[in-house]
């Protein structure tokens, strides 16, 4: 009993760091409530029971709405959408060339081990670690953000995105100066952003933990974006007049269930239904630009249609 209470509790703060932007939110709402009050159901993955030992896997199953009503009702601004695959390609340059497959280089180890440790809103990806990969998608290449290659890498792991990030190592006399570089493409390998724009890092007679700092500031970058952009606030609500145009009632009754499903949405109501598809009033607690990106987890997009925007099909 005291195990599974000590992983639940585990399991419920991971909810709440994934969720909530401060840890100053994270402490209010964990004053406030008790996982108990939202637990659904616990899920044995496996146990064995040993001589005063228990060891098992858990899943933990929070009831989401509920706890959206009293993040709503402690006035707390959350973000829970998963973002689309990104792909995490870190490389190494030094005198002796650019390297991405490297097993003992430090930057290139650490964001292996960083990306399995990671358990956030953001869908990290990785390549396989084979021959073939090593040698199609070399460290020169990837390093100079070849279009080509950082579209055919996005492809085989099915990524919506790719992070590139690059540590250099170059020489100041006998210093060594190592400067890190994050900037984050499509799958198509156009280029959507400087990560660390503004903020870019040359480190002096650089340790292990300076480069974990890094990787570390990076990730948190990219966590903040991402949060930032997919923002629910109930004291900032809007509304927007859709259309969603169907084919039949069920797809009609389809689209009402993705709608519900969506948590910027926080209520509809249906203006006008004919054969063609049905008008809708939405009440927003969020941006479109949060809208958007959680429509697209659906398969969903909102477009722009003469003086109308529409909720269809991608």
């Amino acid at each position: 009993d005291i195990g599974v209470r000590k992983a639940a509790e585990q399991a419920f703060s991971t909810v709440l760091d994934r969720i909530l932007l401060t840890n100053d939110a994270r402490l209010k709402f964990m004053t406030l409530h008790d996982l108990d009050d939202f637990s659904d159901f616990v899920h044995i993955v496996e146990e064995n029971n040993l001589d005063r030992r228990y060891i098992a896997t858990l899943d933990f199953c929070f009831d989401a709405a509920r706890l959206r009503q009293a993040m709503i009702t402690a006035q707390l601004s959350w973000s829970e959408l998963q973002s689309p695959p990104v792909l995490v390609i870190p490389v190494w340059s030094g005198p002796d060339g650019a390297r991405a497959w490297q097993r003992d280089n430090q930057w290139i180890a650490g964001w292996w081990d960083a990306v399995a440790a990671y358990d956030g809103l953001l869908s990290f990806r990785q390549l396989e670690r084979n021959l073939i990969n090593e040698r199609q998608f070399r460290g020169e290449d990837l390093l100079l953000a070849n279009p080509a290659k950082l579209k055919h890498a996005a492809s085989l792991v099915r990524a919506e995105q790719v992070l590139l990030v690059a540590a250099s190592l170059d020489y100041e006399g006998s210093k060594p100066l190592v400067t890190i570089t994050a900037r984050l493409f499509d799958k198509t390998g156009q280029m959507i952003s400087d990560i660390l724009y503004g903020d870019q890092k040359t480190l002096e007679n650089f340790t292990v933990n300076d480069l974990d700092i890094m990787r570390q500031k990076i990730i948190e970058k990219m966590d903040e974006n991402w949060q930032t952009a997919n923002l629910i606030n109930e004291s900032e609500t809007g509304y927007l007049t859709v259309f969603l145009p169907v084919k039949s009632l069920k797809e009609w009754a389809k689209r009402l269930t993705a709608l519900d499903e969506i948590a910027v949405i926080q209520s509809y109501d249906i203006i006008t239904l004919d054969t063609r598809g049905g008008q809708l009033y939405l009440r927003l607690a969020g941006s479109q630009k949060a809208l958007q990106n959680a429509l697209s987890a659906h398969r969903l997009q909102l477009v722009e249609h003469g003086d109308r925007q529409l909720i269809s099909a991608k």
